[in-house]
This record gives structure tokens, sequence and C-alpha cells, in this order.
């Protein structure tokens, strides 16, 4: 059986922050891409469909080292993905990319 390699990636997520309770925030992930400028794009389009519901949107960068099917899995079905797929992933960094404040 072959190993597969492991691989590191920027994963861009578009998310809205549902709950805050200390420094536990949890969120609704609303798009996931490897390409910034269609994150990007998609965050903007939220803002303005909703400008009213905005706040807590946000556009995050995680850079993930996970094996190489783990990002095509990912951005394939993220939306019916249950939370141990997330745990298979190594997030390196996290950077917030914009955030929508009233």
């Amino acid at each position: 059986m072959v190993k597969e390699q492991k691989v590191t990636k920027s994963v861009y997520f578009v998310e809205e922050t549902q709950n805050i309770e200390g420094a536990y925030v949890e969120v609704n992930t609303l798009f996931v891409a490897d390409n910034q400028e269609q994150a990007t794009e998609v965050y903007e389009k939220l803002l303005k469909e909703q400008p009213k519901k905005s706040f807590g949107l946000l556009l995050n960068e995680y850079i993930i080292n996970a094996d190489g099917g783990f990002f095509h899995n990912l951005l394939q079905s993220w939306k019916n993905l249950p939370a141990e797929f997330y745990r298979k992933m190594q997030v390196l960094t996290y950077r917030p990319i914009a955030e929508y404040q009233n």
C-alpha cells in the first residue's frame, strides 16, 4: 500500500459567525475555494446581497497540510463533509483576509 504524500496548500473559507462564547467561535461555512480571487468574489457578492446581515461575514485563509486527495475531496463536497474529515488536516496558519463590521 502506497502512503499518500502530504501537501501544503492555502484554502479560502467564506464563513459567517453564528455564536461567540468566550474564546469559542462557531461559524457556518458558506463557501470554500483554493483560489483567493474566487473566494473574494463570493464574499463581496454576499456583502452586496444582504448588507444588513453581513456582520460576522468572514473571508479567511487557512494554510493546510494534509494528504493530496484531501484537498480534492474538500473542494468537491465541503457542504456534506462530516466533522471528522476536518480533523484529518493540520492547519499551519490562519489569516483573516476580510471581515465586515458595522
